[in-house]
């Protein structure tokens, strides 16, 4: 059974009376890895900045392996910070960054090598320790704020945007070092960050914000395989959303009609109770075309074809107007040209329907 070291129940944060937190409880496991993910603004910074201690909620309670934090200062949380803009000291070397935590609780000279050695180890920095800040890469920055973060083996380690000043390449390869570290050193991480691949990539579960709330909380294979909003589905990787007309629902088959095709769908717990618009998310990747007409098939016009390394991204037009992306993966064969009239199809299974909210 999992052993829940952080909980956030009913936060509520307000700025000059405005609700950028909107009620917000969350639960993260001891020694998860959890991304707080969204668009700027969606409230993902202000939470991690309350879990850290350097904003005080509104309302609600923020417990720390069940002990209430939500008023105390953040050197009495045993949580630690990394930025993205590193916030080292630029005077001090690779070893006196990482070790300054454990000069100011006094800590003797022989334990703090030891420990700053291992760290650096840890971080893979051998043999930077004499090297000025300004002398090192910006991985190298990130390790050594990451190291610096560490030493004090906090309960919980928050990662604000950490990799987001990065180019491509290096913070791929960040990505895969972070999470084996994580992983390593079994330490609670709260991530923050926009990213949907890296969210995906790294992440234990993840949680979906949008506007101040949660939209959705699951593992990574929840989140981009069964989104439970339009928003969720919109965010999260590319997506055909296709506006569809509920015309029968059962225990677990819904009857739907798009595009004057109508199709049975499995899905269970599907709640249409509040008449909200409801949409068909298919992902690129299961959606094909023809030239000649299925069983079932969207009537649709070749717009455009793009190569994109690993694949053909082709956008069709259907005759109600919508676009709709499909990606094929065998780059061998011939396309159908621009203009022509194909039918779309894909399979029931890989349908989920989502609400408007």
């Amino acid at each position: 059974m999992s052993e829940i070291i952080l909980e956030m129940d009913n936060i509520i944060k307000k700025f000059d009376n405005q609700e950028v937190i909107k009620n917000i409880s969350l639960k993260v496991d001891k020694g998860e890895f959890l991304t707080l993910l969204g668009p700027s603004g969606c409230g993902k910074t202000t939470t991690l900045r309350i879990i850290a201690g350097f904003e005080n909620p509104t309302s609600g309670s923020v417990l720390l392996e069940g002990k209430h934090v939500e008023n105390k200062q953040p050197n009495d949380r045993n949580v630690n910070t990394v930025f993205q803009n590193y916030a080292l000291f630029p005077h001090m070397n690779v070893f006196d960054n990482i070790a300054y935590a454990l000069k100011i609780r006094r800590v003797n000279k022989i334990e703090i090598k030891e420990r700053v050695m291992k760290m650096l180890s840890l971080v893979q920095l051998e043999g930077y320790e004499k090297r000025k800040i300004d002398g090192l890469s910006g991985g190298q920055k990130q390790r050594v704020a990451i190291g610096r973060s560490l030493i004090n083996k906090p309960k919980i380690l928050l990662l604000d945007e950490p990799l987001g000043a990065l180019d491509l390449k290096l913070r791929k390869q960040m990505q895969i070092e972070l999470k084996k570290l994580q992983k390593k050193l079994q330490i609670t991480f709260v991530y923050v960050t926009h990213d949907q691949e890296e969210a995906l990539n790294m992440s234990d579960r993840i949680a979906v914000m949008n506007e101040g709330i949660i939209e959705q909380i699951g593992s990574p294979e929840d989140i981009y395989e069964r989104p439970e909003t339009k928003f969720v589905a919109s965010f999260i990787g590319e997506s055909n959303l296709i506006k569809t007309r509920i015309k029968k629902i059962d225990e677990e088959k819904i009857s739907v009609e798009f595009d004057k095709n109508e199709m049975i769908v499995n899905y269970k717990n599907y709640d249409n109770s509040k008449n909200k618009e409801s949409y068909a998310l298919v992902r690129p990747e299961n959606v094909k075309y023809t030239r000649e007409k299925p069983q079932f098939g969207i009537k649709s016009i070749i717009k455009e074809h793009s190569y994109i390394g690993s694949m053909i991204k082709t956008i069709v037009e259907s005759e109600s107007g919508q676009e709709i992306i499909v990606y094929d993966y065998d780059k061998k064969k011939d396309l159908i040209g621009i203009g022509s009239e194909v039918w779309i199809y894909f399979e029931p299974e890989d349908v989920v329907l989502v609400e408007e909210g």
